[in-house]
């Protein structure tokens, strides 16, 4: 059969396409998860009118979640997570070589500080699809992005008159939490309220304030993942995150965000700070920490160190009992044991474990159990658990 001249047009557009595809590929490559199960890659929601609640971005952009729904006997089961990603400040005094911390002006130009770039997120950790990678993978799914730089705590009515930024980080999480209730979340079962490293501490602001949007009957807790960063009691140690942290506050201005009980009694510098700020928390409450985190041991020691750790090179006695102090500080910051706080504070040398590490065992112990079953066993009230690793050096798996 003859094919028309407008048909061999549309071929060859489709082969050119084809190859620009595969070009595109191979020049970005997928990892190799990805490739196997695009189920992964979960797009961007983009919440509509949020802007006109004032829930903006650094740049003015709406904010933006990522969901996947729950399915079968876990339907009415539902885990939010506040991504992380450190904060961002007036300026690039303290900014780190990763851009974990670095001005609000820089920040604004990638997807930390505006959601016109986002690109889809790769679901896997504790949010994974199936169960190599998580109990939790028939559990509706939410991933709030960072956009804001403030662990999701400022609240500034105007925009920054000089750079015209906005500082609005406690009107996003209440924007989107309001989608996902009408969403289905308001007949939740079952709820995690979770977060990592900056997010974290944005679930240690907003844990009692979430945990009361739900009715007796429906287990809700909260869960803080990397995020007791501490001002260390050695004044030139501290200085780093006690500048940070002050110019945060400053800039941000979560003073509404913060318990009044803490705030009534204490700066909200000093309330804003997780050892603090976590003493306050009323709703069930789990920490997972490391007692050598290593964003915290690389800003409050040195990049030399952290390279040793990291290399498994040998460590100086000096270094050795910087961390064991450093150990010993974590655990007096974390809260007292009760029937609704737990804790697992590990030796393993990371920071932020949800998105991959919640498989791995808590302890370098061979019989250890994992991270997720400590957890998994709190959440549902199987039995307390208030661990710490007695290993006194770091590892890594």
């Amino acid at each position: 059969m003859a094919v028309s001249p407008r048909s061999n047009d549309w071929i060859c557009l489709l082969i050119f396409s084809l190859v620009i595809s595969v070009q595109y590929v191979n020049s970005n490559p997928i990892p190799t998860p990805i490739i196997q199960d695009l189920d992964l890659l979960i797009p961007k929601t983009i919440i509509p009118g949020a802007d006109e609640k004032g829930a903006v971005c650094l740049d003015g952009s709406p904010p933006a979640y990522h969901f996947s729904p729950g399915k079968d006997e876990d339907a009415s089961n539902w885990l939010i997570y506040l991504a992380g990603g450190g904060w961002c400040t007036s300026n690039d005094t303290y900014s780190t070589h990763d851009l974990s911390v670095e001005s609000c002006s820089s920040r604004m130009k990638r997807e930390l500080g505006s959601t016109f770039n986002m690109a889809p997120f790769v679901f896997k950790g504790i949010f994974g699809i199936n169960a190599t990678f998580t109990k939790f993978y028939k559990w509706n799914r939410v991933i709030i992005r960072y956009c804001d730089g403030g662990s999701f705590a400022g609240d500034v009515e105007k925009p920054d008159p000089v750079t015209k930024l906005y500082y609005r980080g406690a009107r996003i999480f209440q924007v989107v939490v309001d989608e996902l209730m009408a969403k289905g979340m308001k007949d939740a079962k079952n709820v995690i309220f979770a977060g990592g490293s900056a997010g974290g501490l944005g679930v240690l602001v907003h844990c009692d304030r979430f945990t009361s949007r739900f009715p007796k009957g429906v287990r809700v807790k909260c869960l803080s993942d990397s995020s007791l960063f501490l001002i260390v009691k050695d004044p030139e140690r501290a200085k780093y995150f006690k500048a940070v942290f002050s110019d945060i506050v400053a800039l941000h201005q979560p003073n509404k965000s913060l318990p009044v009980e803490c705030t009534s009694k204490m700066s909200p510098f000093e309330c804003f700070q997780p050892k603090n700020l976590v003493q306050y928390v009323k709703s069930p409450l789990f920490i997972f920490h490391s007692a050598y985190d290593s964003f915290q041991v690389q800003n409050t020691f040195s990049m030399d160190l952290y390279r040793a750790i990291k290399n498994r090179s040998s460590i100086s006695p000096t270094d050795m009992a910087l961390l064991q102090d450093f150990k010993k500080q974590i655990i007096s910051a974390l809260p007292k044991p009760s029937a609704t706080k737990g804790f697992i504070v590990t030796s393993n040398f990371g920071h932020s474990f949800a998105s991959a590490d919640y498989k791995k065992r808590m302890f370098a112990d061979s019989k250890s159990k994992t991270i997720e079953d400590g957890f998994y066993n709190w959440f549902f009230d199987k039995h307390p658990i208030n661990l710490i690793d007695p290993n006194n050096v770091p590892f890594m798996f």
